[in-house]
């Protein structure tokens, strides 16, 4: 089982207009629901 997610923002996270789309909203959100971390990762 995952325990941590690291995603970058630019072209990972964000799409083209520099937003979250409401499916990838949906799938942080089930994984924050399984107990697993999220981390934003960028530089």
């Amino acid at each position: 089982m995952y325990k941590i997610i690291a995603i970058d923002l630019d072209g990972t996270l964000l799409n083209s207009y520099g937003e979250i789309t409401p499916k990838t909203k949906n799938v942080l959100q089930e994984a924050i629901s399984r107990g697993i971390n999220v981390v934003l990762a960028s530089r």
